[in-house]
């Protein structure tokens, strides 16, 4: 298919997250104007993203490895990615080639969302001291 199936919206949500719909066929003719999109998202300091694939009817291994590609260049920056698909038979894409190991794949955005936002880390406290004994 043509590029000319195939749209970005790039959005930011709460909690620092950028989000990242797609429209269309993700395949191999589109796949280095995403990557350049994904890139440029990351070196704008925007770590934090989610993938919404609801739109997309089709999606190839390329693809596929772009979305690795920006996992693994999110998570060197103290990043992380998640991914929205809803479709039963693209999911088990990402199963089969193991792509849910790396990173989340759920199949609404807040299942996704859950995955970038309310992991605050709890900030540990050492007992009170006691009291001395008479």
């Amino acid at each position: 298919m043509t590029a000319a199936h195939f749209h970005i919206e790039i959005r930011g949500l709460d909690h620092g997250v950028t989000e990242v719909s797609l429209w269309g066929d993700v395949d191999l003719a589109v796949a280095p104007q995403l990557q350049e999109e994904m890139d440029a998202l990351i070196s704008e300091r925007k770590t934090r993203l989610v993938i919404n694939l609801t739109d997309v009817s089709f999606i190839d291994s390329t693809a596929l490895g772009t979305l690795l590609h920006t996992a693994r260049h999110a998570r060197r920056r103290r990043g992380r990615l998640a991914v929205v698909c809803p479709d039963p038979t693209m999911r088990g894409l990402f199963e089969l080639v193991g792509l849910n190991l790396i990173f989340p794949v759920e199949d609404t955005l807040d299942g996704a969302l859950s995955h970038l936002v309310g992991r605050r880390r709890i900030k540990r406290h050492s007992a009170s001291p006691q009291p001395e004994a008479p």
